[in-house]
């Protein structure tokens, strides 16, 4: 347990009397990080007969990294499908029948070359903010709007 044995956490209303009622559970693993476990009696709120316990953690959360991504939304499509097709063409365009699997593999490596290519030409990267709404998009505004002006009706009732 977290907090330390004998400190009470309770004062009973008619005799005074200072119990322990309430317990601090935590793993194990957990007890290496709390640096201050205690009851707080001088912080007792009004009308009321538990103390208040202040628990500090102190734990190390690493900061995941972000990767670079590329913004799909702001292509323009018929430019991106253009160049694809031109550098589909450029390495040779589609085999009439593929035939081994050595050809197949060849085919592979010649398509994704030409998409790689073609999204580091027209697909710009994302300018990263910490402040940044991963899951919206500029269709999901008309629907905001809608729904702020429903709950402003729904309010009203």
């Amino acid at each position: 347990m977290a907090l330390p044995a004998q400190i009470p956490t309770l004062i009973a209303h008619s005799t005074k009397n200072l119990t322990r009622v309430d317990n601090v559970f935590i793993s194990e693993t957990a007890m290496d990080d709390v640096v201050y476990c205690n009851a707080q009696p001088e912080e007792r709120p009004v009308k009321t007969d538990h103390f208040p316990v202040r628990t500090i953690i102190e734990c190390q959360v690493p900061r995941a990294q972000r990767e670079p991504r590329r913004n799909f939304r702001s292509v323009e499509w018929k430019d991106f499908v253009a160049t694809l097709r031109a550098e589909l063409a450029r390495t040779g365009g589609a085999p009439g029948r593929v035939r081994t699997v050595e050809e197949l593999t060849q085919l592979y490596a010649r398509v994704m070359q030409a998409i790689e290519t073609t999204i580091e030409e027209h697909v710009p990267m994302v300018k990263e903010s910490r402040f940044q709404k991963l899951w919206w998009a500029p269709e999901l505004l008309p629907l905001a709007k809608q729904k702020r002006t429903m709950q402003r009706r729904a309010y009203r009732w």
